[in-house]
């Protein structure tokens, strides 16, 4: 931990030589999202590359999220201080929040703040913030980030999109307030589940399952990926939707990827 937040303590202040670059970090799944997502880039600087700080706003998101500050003291609150002032380790909670990417052309609530979301998609791509609360009127949660930035070639542009730097808790949906929420997924046993999670917080959840979707499988499907096991939420499911998905991948042994839809 003490490695991972000085790297980035570091790229906060300024640019880093690709040399410099720990390669455990470089190659981590956290550090090339933050390359895919364009909140920080690669640029090439003499004869080399150097990685700098794109879009500093979402990338302090991202800081505060993955090293939060305690409140009271104003320093870290790592597990050895809490063990120091409560003898648990797992005595002081710290509160949920995640980084989300938001795309839109719509007004918005975040962390009880509104937010002129069209501004941020116009001008950066997508707004990204910690967020422990947000009110959006249709919010539609994308998979992969991919699909994220090019989602309203799917599904046009009366949603807001949402894509959560993770897997997010339940907490966290629940602190999403929605009239309406659609969930737009890879079409694989992770997609199902994490569709099943969000509709058990918010029961009106809607899974996006194209038309065409049996066509599709056919001609643009992949194997499931080594050791993709169903759980009991998905396999005892009897929502239409699910079922209907869950068929084509017992009956193949074939996903389908979103990113389909974009070809």
């Amino acid at each position: 931990m003490a490695r991972r937040k000085k790297f980035y303590q570091k790229i906060k202040e300024g640019p880093i030589t690709e040399r410099a670059m720990p390669a455990g970090i470089r190659d981590s799944a956290e550090f090339q999202q933050l390359l895919a997502g364009g909140i920080v880039r690669r640029e090439k600087r003499g004869r080399g590359y150097v990685y700098r700080v794109a879009v500093p706003p979402a990338f302090e998101s991202f800081w505060q999220a993955s090293f939060p500050v305690d409140t009271e003291g104003g320093g870290p609150l790592d597990g050895a201080a809490n063990v120091a002032r409560f003898r648990d380790s797992k005595a002081r909670k710290r509160p949920g929040k995640r980084i989300f990417l938001l795309r839109g052309w719509q007004e918005v609530i975040v962390n009880d703040t509104p937010l002129n979301l069209e501004k941020h998609t116009t001008n950066f791509g997508f707004f990204a913030a910690s967020v422990l609360k947000a009110g959006i009127s249709k919010v539609c949660s994308v998979e992969n980030l991919e699909v994220f930035l090019a989602a309203e070639a799917v599904l046009g542009s009366s949603w807001v999109f949402l894509h959560p730097y993770g897997r997010i808790g339940k907490q966290l949906i629940g602190g999403i307030r929605a009239e309406e929420w659609l969930h737009f997924p890879d079409y694989d046993y992770t997609g199902l589940e994490e569709y099943l999670r969000i509709k058990e917080v918010h029961p009106h959840t809607r899974l996006y399952v194209p038309e065409e979707l049996e066509s599709l499988h056919r001609r643009f499907s992949k194997p499931l990926k080594a050791g993709a096991r169903m759980k009991n939420r998905t396999r005892l499911s009897t929502l239409p939707e699910v079922v209907r998905v869950r068929t084509l991948l017992e009956k193949t042994g074939h996903f389908l990827e979103q990113e389909v839809l974009l070809l």
